[in-house]
């Protein structure tokens, strides 16, 4: 990987040294276009320079879904998002990432697109995809209790009480008369962190338990709001009841 790279950037800093400065005006002037192209490539050169050393120096990541298997691993898209990323003390800008829920792992796209790899997760604090926020929780916040395994977690709401949800794939294989056949299903788990503890946030009685200076207030709001805490609507609850519950004097620290 790492010599495929090195000849890419090779390439592009011939294009971008002195020297080839007369060949690109000439391109430059003889097609307008091609002007456009050469930013283009700057760009991309600038991108994978930066990158080279920081996030291209994962594992490769292979696909290991098989064809029978019905749905995807992805949390959204298959297809590459922009995203950003807190990565090793550094932030990174319109990086093309899948968040791969089924491994939880983040799935980076290569300059030149051809090749697919891991970000070394103990290196990512944080990342943003698709307007989504996600942090890393590892296995040091076990002093905190924390219910669900190390790993990412999307902020649903955040401040002195925090919603989380651990999103959740899991695929299934079997053979049934003869034939292979199997689907990824998603299930996701919420979890709020109050007075610096982790609680399971399953349904209504889980928040008012880890918020009891709230309850009266927060009941009220519940039968005001007609909110539900079934599977459909549990996230919209849940994440309506914690941003209320910031709205409340004695909210609690974290």
């Amino acid at each position: 990987m790492l010599r495929k790279s090195t000849r890419y950037l090779s390439i592009c800093l011939g294009l971008l040294l002195p020297g080839a400065g007369a060949w690109a005006q000439a391109l430059s002037a003889a097609a307008p276009a091609a002007a456009t192209t050469m930013a283009g490539l700057r760009q991309h050169y600038a991108a994978a320079l930066g990158y080279e050393s920081r996030l291209y120096n994962g594992p490769e990541y292979v696909n290991y879904v098989k064809r029978f298997i019905v749905g995807h691993p992805f949390f959204g898209s298959v297809q590459p998002l922009a995203a950003t990323v807190e990565y090793a003390g550094s932030t990174y800008h319109g990086v093309p990432l899948r968040y791969d829920i089924v491994l939880d792992e983040l799935v980076l796209n290569a300059p030149q697109g051809a090749l697919t790899m891991l970000l070394i997760k103990d290196k990512v604090r944080a990342f943003t995809l698709d307007g989504h926020r996600f942090i890393h929780l590892s296995s040091t916040d076990s002093a905190q209790s924390l219910p669900g395994r190390p790993g990412f977690y999307e902020l649903l709401v955040d401040g002195p009480v925090q919603l989380l949800a651990l999103r959740r794939k899991d695929l299934q294989e079997r053979a049934s008369a003869g034939v292979l056949e199997g689907e990824i299903t998603e299930k996701d788990e919420f979890f709020l962190r109050a007075k610096g503890r982790y609680h399971k946030a399953g349904k209504a009685s889980t928040v008012l338990a880890a918020l009891p200076e709230q309850k009266a207030a927060l009941r009220k709001y519940i039968r005001a709001e007609k909110l539900r805490f079934g599977a459909a609507q549990r996230e919209k609850s849940l994440t309506a009841l914690v941003r209320h519950a910031a709205t409340l004097g004695g909210a609690a620290p974290q």
